[in-house]
């Protein structure tokens, strides 16, 4: 799509000398992916309060206090690249250092919309988007292949990250927050997504949008209910909120707290997840996996799949995955492959963990639930993929050395006490959990965890979506 209001908006800028985009946040990210092609970047510069908050830079651009620019804000566009509620208060503030020139991000959107909008709703296109342009994975992937099943007459999108992005015939693709990415959004029939959808998302009547979220079951708090989220954060989820038609729900637990901490009260489906119809089909994924990472038939594979924490991990706290190779070998005896999967906002590198250098590193492997299907044992901390693997009954070992920092952090729905899975906290107490582990009495903890918690997976999510969205198509 070209965009005639974002070439004239292009022209604007280059009347100043300097364009200061105010914000260093998710909001600032976003304006400047879909500005790239109509931005000079030599006049372009990230500005905030307090610099010494923020990074030096914010992707490519330098980031610096906007009262440095003071003595030539005559020649000066400022942009506030921050939420609506903080766009008032900092744009009052900006206008009392004395620049005048003054847009905010919420108008350029409005604006790009007013022209995307001028086309018409495409009645059988559906975009997907995980992840904000992650991998061919989580719900959206397996409502998109029984739809595949169904008919060949569905235009089929998939949001990605890099072009080179391999999918599925079938399925075309657009980068993730380009002017195109935002054209194809706004003039589909049918959103699917499994996050919040970021700010320059603006929905006409006519289309639907369906949420599909990425975590399932009863663990760390989240959303209005989570501790130390930002209010950006809060009121991106408050649009989501507002935005959404129908959100699926894996249990009764989510249901409930759809309502309470997403400030949701629009439908629930209440159906289970699609990913997780995996546990009850035989599809041929270990095979897959063995093959693609050279794992021997007979061979054990380890998943250690931690979760993204505010704080830095002490040095201490980092799991020995030799120790914990020499553990799972000696309780099970067998050879064991461990794959290691970081959460996709993890600034942490692989590099920090002991023996890394013998493991498979699968982070960029698009679909995590197939490598949940394949894997004989789980060890993760506070990530929601404890439940989902659950619904195997295989082992799910919790490494927690840093509990109390992230208690503090987000907080939890229940102790892990409440839990089936086998806490541990240190690398030698889980070495010895490992070796003393007993499957059948943890196998009956977890089908009674799961019981109670009222989950809906059956093996037949994807099917239920999939009419669900027929319907919709045919209205």
């Amino acid at each position: 799509m070209k965009s005639s209001y974002l070439k004239s908006l292009s022209d604007q800028m280059r009347q100043y000398r300097h364009v200061l985009i105010y914000g260093a946040g998710g909001v600032a990210k976003n304006l400047l992916i879909f500005l790239a092609p109509y931005i000079d970047r030599n006049r372009t510069v990230i500005v905030v309060s307090q610099k010494k908050e923020n990074e030096d830079q914010l992707a490519g651009y330098p980031v610096r206090q906007i009262d440095e620019f003071v003595q030539v804000r005559d020649q000066a566009l400022v942009i506030l690249a921050v939420m609506p509620r903080l766009a008032l208060e900092i744009g009052e503030y900006v206008r009392k250092l004395g620049f005048q020139k003054i847009m905010t991000a919420e108008e350029i959107s409005r604006r790009l919309y007013e022209e995307i909008w001028q086309d018409e709703i495409c009645k059988n296109k559906i975009v997907f988007s995980s992840f904000a342009g992650g991998g061919f994975g989580g719900n959206g992937k397996y409502i998109a292949l029984e739809l595949m099943e169904r008919s060949q007459d569905l235009d089929l999108v998939w949001v990605v990250k890099k072009e080179d992005m391999e999918l599925p015939d079938g399925i075309r693709k657009v980068v993730y927050g380009t002017c195109e990415h935002y054209w194809e959004q706004g003039t589909a029939r049918i959103w699917i997504d499994n996050q919040h959808k970021n700010f320059f998302t603006r929905k006409r009547e006519g289309q639907y949008y369906i949420q599909t979220w990425h975590g399932g079951g009863p663990l760390k708090k989240i959303e209005f209910d989570g501790e130390n989220l930002s209010g950006s954060y809060l009121d991106l989820c408050e649009m989501n909120s507002e935005l959404e038609d129908l959100m699926i729900s894996p249990t009764s637990f989510n249901s409930e707290l759809y309502r309470k901490a997403f400030h949701y009260d629009g439908e629930i489906m209440e159906c289970g997840y699609p990913r997780n119809d995996i546990f009850w089909k035989e599809s041929g994924v270990r095979n897959k996996i063995e093959k693609l990472f050279g794992v021997v038939q007979g061979e054990m594979i380890l998943l250690y799949a931690p979760t993204f924490r505010i704080f830095e991990k002490r040095e201490g706290d980092m799991l020995d995955l030799t120790k914990v190779r020499e553990a799972m070998e000696k309780r099970f005896l067998k050879k064991c492959r461990i794959f290691v999967r970081l959460h996709p906002c993890a600034a942490e590198s692989a590099r920090d963990y002991p023996g890394i250098e013998e493991c498979m590193d699968v982070t960029s492997y698009g679909d995590a639930q197939e490598l949940f299907a394949a894997a004989d044992v789980l060890i993760t901390d506070y990530s929601s993929v404890m439940w989902d693997f659950s619904l195997s009954g295989k082992p799910v070992f919790l490494f927690h050395p840093d509990v109390d920092l992230y208690e503090k952090e987000r907080g939890y729905y229940l102790s892990f006490k409440e839990m089936p899975y086998v806490e541990s906290f240190g690398n030698e107490d889980l070495c010895e959990k490992i070796q003393s582990f007993n499957s059948e009495g943890y196998r009956e903890r977890t089908r009674a965890f799961v019981e109670k918690y009222g989950s809906f997976d059956r093996g037949t999510a994807a099917k239920a979506v999939g009419d669900r969205i027929m319907n919709i198509l045919r209205r």
